[in-house]
C-alpha cells in the first residue's frame, strides 16, 4: 500500500469515525442518516478502488 493510498484510507476512516461519534453523542434520525450515508460512501469508494483498505494495521489510539 502506497503512502498516499494509506493517507486516503486514513482520511476516509477518520471521517466515518467522526460521523459515528456525532451519532453516539446526539442519537437522532439526522445523525443516523449521516452515518449511513458516510458508510455507503466508504463502501462505494472501496468497491470502486478509489481507496485501498489495508489488510491489517496497528492503531496506537
Amino acid at each position: 500500500m502506497s503512502k498516499s493510498a494509506r493517507y486516503e484510507w486514513h482520511d476516509q476512516q477518520a471521517s466515518l469515525n467522526e460521523r459515528m461519534k456525532g451519532f453516539l453523542e446526539n442519537p437522532n434520525m439526522e445523525q443516523l442518516e449521516a452515518v449511513v450515508a458516510e458508510m455507503h460512501a466508504y463502501a462505494a469508494a472501496a468497491r470502486s478502488g478509489n481507496i485501498e483498505i489495508p489488510a491489517r494495521w496497528v492503531s496506537f489510539h
